[in-house]
């Protein structure tokens, strides 16, 4: 009796001790977890946003964001949530699914032009789906912007460098870009018509003289795009598309071109046309005397992007083609000059 009370004693201890070690090593990976997830954090905000910011390849911006977002978000299970990280990476996706939205909306074109109903119902559904996972991944950013820095449209943050006043600015584009997708989907996400009001009063934050020449003019531009959208939201005496042109020229002179991409943008969905052609125009003329600021040549090139989809589609609507090569800055009803003939070399070859 006494040998199987010590035997099941025996098998009690050990079992517990198999217990312990099990809750220790949960513990322990629990921690290397939280190691790893705050030191991803801190690479993607310490070294791959600002590598990115300096790169000029739009595609493999877009495809490391989508790859990279489910990696480093999983770490908020176990570690601060990177809602920082995650405002940037909403936008980045957002970019992505508009992308290939526009690419169906090209499809549309061409194929309503030559009658195929079929074909462009198809690719006019494929558009909205597309364009409702951007308003949903747009939404998504402007959602982590409030848990990162406090809810756009309510007092301003005190921000701590400069990379939360980038942070801020981004994020309020992604709720800016989450209300047009959502229209452009039908409402298919359910962005609230709140957002972009809100998104109007958090840029006024760094609307002012100093921060719109340290962000390319970006603040006024954002704000401006706003006031064309929303209705009653506009200052007294102030001319939305007069300050979306003064923004123009600081992002123009700074080699950031990101405002003219809004002020072609709003332009566009105001159907305007003549404004969106002569934006095009001078934007063509400023990428090829103004090179772009190393620093955040990315965000010049995502606006360079922006215009040229907006090329693709007058071009597109009017030709049955995109922007030909070594052609953005012109249109297809431009006769160019004819070159005068040099009389001397003419009476040569006669």
């Amino acid at each position: 009796m006494r040998l199987s009370i010590r035997g099941a004693s025996a098998r009690l201890l050990a079992r517990a001790a198999i217990f312990t070690g099990i809750v220790a090593l949960s513990g322990c990976s629990a921690a290397i977890y939280k190691v790893t997830g705050d030191t991803m954090t801190n690479i993607g905000e310490d070294v791959m946003v600002p590598y990115l910011l300096t790169t000029d390849e739009s595609k493999i911006a877009c495809a490391s964001g989508e790859a990279l977002t489910p990696l480093l978000l999983s770490f908020s299970t176990v570690t601060t949530p990177p809602d920082q990280l995650e405002t940037l990476m909403g936008l980045v996706g957002g970019t992505c699914a508009s992308q290939r939205a526009f690419e169906h909306e090209m499809a549309y074109i061409r194929f309503a032009s030559e009658q195929r109903i079929s074909q462009a119902t198809n690719a006019r559904i494929e558009s909205k789906r597309w364009h409702a996972i951007a308003a949903a991944r747009y939404f998504r950013s402007y959602q982590a912007l409030g848990r990162a820095l406090g809810e756009p449209g309510g007092e301003c943050p005190m921000f701590d460098n400069d990379f939360e006043q980038l942070i801020w600015l981004l994020g309020s584009i992604s709720g800016l870009q989450a209300a047009l997708a959502d229209i452009q989907s039908d409402m298919a996400v359910g962005v609230p018509f709140n957002v972009a009001p809100k998104a109007e009063r958090a840029v006024a934050c760094l609307d002012d003289e100093k921060h719109n020449v340290k962000w390319w003019g970006l603040p006024k531009a954002i704000r401006a795009s706003l006031w064309t959208i929303v209705p009653g939201v506009t200052p007294a005496g102030l001319d939305p598309w007069q300050e979306l042109e003064n923004a123009r020229a600081i992002g123009m002179q700074e080699g950031v071109r990101i405002a003219s991409a809004l002020d072609g943008l709003v332009s566009y969905n105001d159907s305007n046309n003549d404004r969106v052609r002569a934006i095009i125009k001078q934007h063509a003329h400023s990428i090829s005397s103004t090179a772009p600021n190393r620093e955040y040549r990315m965000v010049d090139v995502m606006g360079s992007d922006l215009l040229l989809e907006l090329s693709d589609r007058l071009w597109t609507q009017a030709t049955g083609s995109r922007t030909p090569i070594g052609a953005y800055g012109t249109f297809w009803d431009e006769k160019e000059a004819e070159p005068e003939l040099d009389q001397n070399l003419l009476d040569e070859l006669l």
